[in-house]
């Protein structure tokens, strides 16, 4: 239940009728009894469609305290089905889900099967106990779906039907092609899958065949798309009829277990693929439900207004819900007339739904519905928040409802204490959803909103009401900015607390200050939030929130505020009567930090890439073949591409670099290269590196873009002098005809596109943002020989660095080259080879090498080794270097 504040009020009047189109407000409220007076009738019954099922908006009579004497005019947005982000989410869980029961099965897989072969042995028990399984099994496999399908008939949810039996069939075709691509995989991948064919048909064949179960998906897949377990109790019993067929095939060793759970996620993924892609209606309350739920808790409501809607585009329709002699309730399109009423939006990003209603007694209510289904992504985001942080951990659960009660639980006791806050009315349930009853506010704006307006009482006020919750042991932990709100009659509210904490602890107070200073500080700078901040809680209070001043404690809507700010930094530095302001401490509240995971992925993904593409006969047979003195001097080269790199960044850079810090940035480099294109991953690294010593962003990108550029340049341009100063003694013919003839037709193509205006603009248009970028920083570079020199020289350097290591290589293994022809025969190749933008070129490099080496005239038997020395001593031997690199630049904050 996340609610959000809308600091205008919208006021509406029209007309309509029963066309989407027509936009119809509520009209005068009609005359209802008081509530909590019964009258006769109460008990009969109400609302069932004509298949006897229960509908979302019909519901069974029961005894009530209140009945409708008048109509309830109800403005909302019909919509029938909608498409859900948990879907999506619950896709991505399931494929995770697959990745790693999969992964288990192949470390696990002789186990497997030698449970299976065990199982081989019983024939007897196998022959008694074939006949009552499959019966079962038949039986199950039978009703479940007949089951299902028939409660969807009966609900008159025919859509579904056909939606859940297409789902089923795109899940069947499906499963069958993967089980397909799956038999295209080395046989050590798809072992944990793997069956004796004997056991999977009951026959007598040998061999294995792949266990995806058909039959598990295409179950799996409609019981999904059909509906939530929760909600329908055919589906309920379908899917433990489902396990039970799971267990007795994996006892039966007709699948491998990890084959039952992969089967069994499979279909999951489709059915909530195809949830998605269809749309999910489900039993959401709507119109008459809404009406009988309210009430069901003894409000007898006269208008209900959607107010988490935009309505500019798309008008609300309105209905009319009225209750017959027997107590049945019906609704029909109307149009009551042009009625003025006022509103107040609540958008919300949780995607739960608002409305305003009005009772007979003349009270103005603010309804919640919390819709089904809505708790799976806030439950992996709280997961993660609890692995990832200490000392905050918050309460998870799946249940909508166990979520709804705790937060009003948080809420009734901050009201208690005093906090101004919305009155809780009652909570309610109708059909699947949820409904929360409060107290509905007056017009409110966002603290941050006031602008001119906000004076420092309203700041000291804010502090109190935060004070109040304090002292009775409740934190809020989301002060958000649409959580402190102010009326028009200039009070301070509290509001939305879902995530609140009752007796909680001293770091849960101090987030809530370091929340509520940052979220003042937004609002009315940085002096006045500390200034209402040292007369309301002391400075003592103030510094001891100050190492909690960091963005993982705040909430998502103020962190996406302060990008591009150093306000945190501010705040921290003033407290601690710092002057530099970046260096104030933080407490370390994150068990591990988002950059520890990715250098861990990128080992993980850099182990199995390279475990993967290196034929370890090959190398063996290359080192063994080489002159180890010859290998050891193409090593030392190798490290002269660090140095060289390190100095036109150090060159270019308009802030000083240390030389150790910036070879070590490029040692580390290496590690990166492995899972990024050629150039990509040195130079995010070196944009992070830059960003740490204080560079501007814009800067630091300028720099990282002139070190690439030079290195394009230089390189191209050694290339031609190469050519050109050695042409006549190389020992590879140059058909410098056909170069001609491409560079020409080249040029002619890139002159008569310019010569297009319109080509000319969105050429320019695209170039015109790096220009500008690069044109000043290039005037400043031209304009200092000595840092122009520097960048040359560096540059050459590396790539002496690239050209001996490749050249040493070949002498190790009993080649001979010129050195010229060398030069051209790697500046060429590996030009060649880095075009497809594979991970450090892995595949296209060593086979452009070897065959650039080939068209020189060396032969295969000594091109290969060489490749292969080459890249061990610049690529591949660098990762351990690159690893203790990065670890040690972590540990110093360089990155």
């Amino acid at each position: 239940m996340d609610k959000r504040r809308d600091s205008h009020p919208r006021t509406g009047s029209a007309t309509g009728g029963a066309s989407p189109s027509d936009e119809c407000a509520p009209t005068t409220p009609a005359a209802g009894a008081p509530a909590g007076i019964a009258e006769q009738g109460d008990g009969a019954p109400q609302g069932r469609s004509p298949s006897g099922e229960e509908s979302a908006d019909r519901v069974p009579s029961a005894p009530r305290a209140a009945r409708l004497r008048g109509p309830v005019y109800i403005a909302d947005r019909t919509v029938t089905t909608t498409r859900r982000r948990e879907d999506l989410v619950e896709v991505a869980v399931c494929a995770l889900g697959i990745i790693a029961v999969w992964a288990l099965g192949v470390v696990a897989s002789a186990t497997t099967r030698g449970v299976t072969m065990d199982v081989m042995q019983f024939q007897v028990i196998r022959r008694i106990l074939l006949l009552p399984v499959n019966f079962i099994e038949g039986m199950i496999v039978l009703t479940t779906p007949i089951a299902v399908v028939s409660s969807l008939v009966l609900r008159r949810r025919l859509r579904s039907i056909t939606q859940a039996l297409a789902t089923s069939v795109g899940a069947a075709i499906g499963g069958m092609a993967l089980s397909a691509l799956a038999r295209l995989l080395p046989e050590s991948l798809t072992a944990p899958l793997s069956v004796d064919r004997a056991i999977a048909t009951q026959g007598t064949l040998s061999g294995v065949v792949i266990g995806v179960n058909i039959l598990f998906v295409v179950l799996a897949a409609l019981f999904t798309a059909s509906g939530e377990a929760q909600s329908m109790r055919s589906v309920r019993w379908g899917w433990a009829g489902l396990w039970a067929i799971v267990f007795l095939s994996v006892m039966r060793s007709s699948v491998t277990l990890p084959g039952a759970f992969v089967s069994v996620l499979i279909g999951r993924a489709f059915g909530c693929t195809g949830r998605w892609c269809f749309g999910f209606g489900g039993q959401r309350a709507r119109g008459r439900a809404i009406v009988r739920a309210l009430l069901d808790i003894g409000i007898v409501p006269t208008h209900i207004v959607r107010t988490d809607l935009d309505t500019t585009t798309e008008p609300l329709r309105t209905w009319s819900v009225s209750e017959d002699e027997d107590g049945s309730l019906h609704s029909e399109a109307t149009c009551p007339g042009n009625i003025d009423i006022a509103v107040t939006l609540r958008p919300d990003s949780g995607h739960n739904r608002h409305y305003q209603a009005w009772d007979t007694e003349g009270r103005s209510l603010e309804l919640v519905v919390v819709e089904p289904g809505r708790e799976l992504t806030g439950t992996l985001v709280d997961l993660w928040n609890n692995f990832r942080l200490r000392g905050i951990s918050r309460w998870v659960s799946l249940s909508a409802k166990a979520n709804v009660e705790r937060a009003t639980l948080t809420s009734l006791q901050a009201s208690q204490a005093g906090v101004r806050t919305q009155e809780h009315v009652g909570i309610t349930a109708a059909g699947d959803s949820i409904i929360v009853v409060m107290e509905a506010l007056e017009p409110t704006a966002p603290l941050t909103e006031l602008g001119g307006a906000l004076t420092d009482a309203l700041l000291d006020e804010a502090w109190a009401q935060l004070a109040a919750a304090h002292t009775r042991g409740i934190a809020h932990r989301n002060l958000a900015p649409n959580s402190v709100v102010v009326d028009t009659e200039g009070r301070v509210w509290l509001l939305d607390w879902d995530r609140g904490e009752v007796a909680t602890t001293d770091l849960n107070r101090s987030i809530d200050v370091a929340q509520m200073l940052v979220l003042q500080a937004l609002a009315a700078g940085p002096e006045r939030a500390l200034a209402s901040g040292r007369r309301c809680v002391g400075d003592e209070a103030l510094a001891a929130c100050a190492p909690l001043i960091q963005k993982p404690v705040l909430p998502t809507a103020v962190n996406q505020r302060l990008r591009r700010s150093d306000l945190l930094g501010e705040l921290r530095g003033a407290l601690v009567e710092d002057s530099e302001a970046e260096e104030a401490g933080t407490a370390n509240i994150q068990r591990f930090q988002p950059r520890t995971v990715i250098t861990f992925a990128i080992l993980f993904v850099a182990v199995f890439v390279v475990l993967g593409s290196l034929n370890f006969s090959d190398i063996v047979n290359a080192l063994t073949r080489a002159n180890p003195w010859w290998i050891l001097a193409s090593a030392l080269l190798a490290c002269l591409i660090w140095v060289g790199a390190s100095v036109p960044l150090m060159a270019l850079s308009p802030e000083r670099l240390r030389f150790s810090d910036t070879l070590i940035a490029q040692v580390a480099a290496s590690i990166i290269t492995i899972v990024a294109p050629a150039g990509v991953g040195p130079a995010a690294l070196n944009l992070r590196y830059l960003r740490k010593k204080r560079v501007p962003t814009a800067m630091a990108v300028t720099t990282v873009t002139l070190m690439q550029l030079s290195q394009v340049l230089i390189t191209i341009t050694l290339l031609l002098l190469v050519v050109v100063v050695s042409g006549a003694s190389l020992s590879v013919s140059i058909p410098y005809g056909t170069i001609l003839a491409v560079v020409g037709v080249v040029v002619a193509v890139v002159g008569a596109t310019l010569a297009v205006p319109r080509a000319r603009a969105w050429v320019w248009s695209k170039v015109e943002p790096t220009w500008q970028q690069v044109y000043p920083r290039l005037l400043w570079i031209v304009g200092q020989p000595r840092r122009l020199a520097l960048v040359v020289c560096g540059n050459l350097l590396m790539n002496i660095g690239y050209v001996g290591a490749f050249w040493s290589a070949l002498t190790a293994m009993g080649g001979s080259l010129e050195f010229s022809n060398v030069a051209l025969t790697y500046l060429t190749s590996n030009a060649l080879g880095s075009v497809i933008p594979s991970p450090g070129g892995i595949g296209p490099v060593e086979t452009a090498l070897t065959a650039g080496l080939q068209v020189a005239g060396v032969s295969v038997s000594i091109g290969l080794p060489t490749a292969i020395i080459y890249r061990l001593v610049t690529f591949y031997g660098r990762i351990p270097f690159g690893w203790v690199a990065m670890k040690y630049m972590e540990r110093k904050d360089l990155i």
